[in-house]
């Protein structure tokens, strides 16, 4: 009942679906009184709705992605996570990857270096965000690193916050945790626009309002280039 109740969050919010409702398929109709994976039927029907969904735009550019850029190996114990103990294997992982898209092979620590390396602690203005509730914080910084400026980089871990919260549009419901880290966000982009101003001057435009879309009303802030 709980796995049905976290999944009705997505695949039928309205509730318009039922109570029995095909997660699988592209509009989530009522499924009547099948019983998903209990039948060979029904197992057919799984494995068709999986090829559509991998002709997805969505899904055809994220799979090119992690096989590119975002190499994501995902082990899962049956402990912490709610799957059947599974260890990926990078050959195999690569191997698919080449078989799909005509050779191109992923590289593992192209995110670290691209984004983070080895002295990320030498950049500046640089607000690294996750959220408590997100998976995805187990691959984020989360800690300020070692000889970092406190005042160039700024780590927030968001009370329960979900997946890049703070970048999505306000809510009523928005944690009030949610709404301090969008204001303490606006607040440094503000505080290094005007640093920046006061070195180059001749490169800020004038101040300008602008609709910000994380909270509700315009915020005034510097616009650069």
């Amino acid at each position: 009942e709980s796995l049905r109740a976290a999944a009705q969050v997505y695949y039928n919010f309205t509730g318009q679906a039922g109570l029995c409702f095909d997660w699988l398929s592209s509009s989530s109709t009522f499924a009547g009184n099948e019983i998903l994976f209990a039948t060979p039927d029904a197992m057919r029907k799984v494995k068709q709705r999986n090829a559509l969904l991998k002709n997805s735009l969505v899904e055809t550019a994220w799979d090119y992605q992690c096989c590119t850029e975002v190499y994501q190996p995902m082990p899962t114990d049956g402990i912490t996570d709610m799957e059947l103990p599974y260890r990926p294997s990078q050959t195999q992982y690569f191997e698919r990857c080449q078989q799909r898209w005509d050779g191109v092979t992923p590289r593992p620590d192209w995110e670290e270096m691209t984004f983070m390396s080895n002295n990320i602690q030498a950049g500046s203005n640089i607000f690294l965000t996750s959220g408590q509730l997100d998976p995805w914080r187990a691959a984020g910084i989360t800690s300020l690193p070692n000889h970092a400026n406190p005042d160039s980089i700024i780590v927030r871990v968001i009370e329960n916050g979900a997946h890049h919260l703070d970048l999505r549009a306000s809510h009523p419901l928005d944690p009030p945790s949610v709404t301090k880290i969008r204001r303490e966000e606006l607040a440094s982009f503000e505080h290094w626009i005007h640093e920046w101003g006061e070195l180059y001057p001749a490169e800020v435009k004038s101040p300008k309002i602008i609709a910000m879309p994380g909270l509700r009303g315009n915020i005034q802030q510097h616009e650069s280039r």
